[in-house]
């Protein structure tokens, strides 16, 4: 059997949001994501109606991988250990799928670079679920709602805004320092055995 014939919606939705990632909404398109695929276009067609049907797919997997399946585990840490998650993960290898700092660059360009009711309405409510784990996290370390929101505001900013630097020479070198030093100026205690 070809592998094309393998291929599932999924598949098909993986290599999107790589595109996506890679090239921004444009970049999802069916010539381009069949040859990441090393799929015929026609096989696209077996599978979805148009390209809209392929971004929304892509968006799908986006949420379910990289927001449903991580915020659970996220949540259930201990607060101040799922702040160092989520800032540390700012490092992590955008290839690696299923967590959630995987994609922070592709957070903050869904959220910056298109007006796309589709894309807007995903990205604006994965936004609002990870800002409700963090100000959690700030809520259980004692802080009153408003600072909690406040923080987690910019505890979120930080996590894009570090993931978008991994692209440049100006990634912070010691992401164990950068991590506790952004931290403490949230008032989070550092970690038993971090120098500093």
């Amino acid at each position: 059997m070809p592998r094309t014939a393998r291929l599932t919606r999924d598949d098909w939705a993986a290599a999107a949001l790589d595109a996506l990632a890679e090239g921004g909404p444009a970049a999802v398109a069916v010539e381009p994501v069949a040859a990441r695929l090393g799929a015929s276009k026609s096989s696209f067609y077996w599978l979805f109606d148009n390209r809209r049907a392929l971004l929304a797919a892509a968006l799908e997997r986006w949420e379910r991988v990289q927001t449903d399946e991580v915020l659970p585990w996220l949540a259930a840490l201990p607060p101040a250990e799922r702040l160092r998650r989520l800032v540390g993960h700012a490092f992590a290898d955008p290839a690696g799928r299923g967590d959630l700092a995987g994609r922070g660059d592709l957070a903050l360009r869904l959220l910056t670079e298109t007006a796309d009711p589709l894309i807007r309405e995903v990205t604006h409510r994965v936004t609002g679920r990870r800002l409700a784990v963090l100000e959690s996290a700030f809520t259980d370390l004692g802080h009153p709602p408003e600072t909690a929101r406040h923080y987690a505001t910019a505890g979120y900013a930080t996590y894009l805004g570090t993931a978008a630097l991994r692209a440049t020479p100006h990634t912070p070198t010691d992401p164990a320092a950068y991590t506790e030093t952004i931290l403490t100026a949230f008032g989070v205690a550092p970690h038993p055995g971090c120098p500093g």
